[in-house]
């Protein structure tokens, strides 16, 4: 075995590691999360499921993290729960179904976000170790 090769490849892994392997693991965590998150978001007409995406990924070396979720104002609401009111004299209504729901609706919240987060972990934790082990495949 040639030590100075195998130290050349050392310091490669190393100099790759230190650029971009949290964010890559970062990136392929977050793919794992929304898909389960796709999997838990509650669904009647389809538009909280469809605003759901990974939105960004930064970082790198040792730290990155990734923004993942919904972008709709109704995803709160269906994660935690609360009270919607009218703003007019009006009923609520959904438009989708037509169901009429009076000026008020109160809904407890499904915590779908926090069963994803549950449910991802393991799948997380494995798309993370593959990219580690792509990164020392090099060595």
């Amino acid at each position: 075995m040639n030590l100075s090769e195998a130290a050349a490849r050392a310091r490669a892994v190393s100099d790759r590691a230190a650029g971009s392997l949290a964010k890559d693991c970062a990136a392929a965590g977050a793919k794992e999360f929304l898909a389960e998150l796709h999997v838990t978001t509650p669904v009647l007409s389809g538009a909280l499921r469809t605003s759901e995406r990974v939105w960004h990924v930064s970082g790198g070396g040792t730290a990155a993290v990734a923004v993942v979720g919904p972008d709709i104002i109704y995803a709160r609401f269906r994660n935690y729960g609360g009270t919607i009111r009218s703003k007019g004299p009006w009923p609520l209504r959904n438009r989708a179904t037509g169901q009429v729901f009076g000026r008020q609706v109160t809904q407890a919240g499904s915590h779908y976000m926090e069963r994803a987060e549950a449910g991802a972990e393991g799948t997380m934790h494995a798309a993370m170790a593959a990219i580690l082990s792509g990164y020392l495949d090099g060595l």
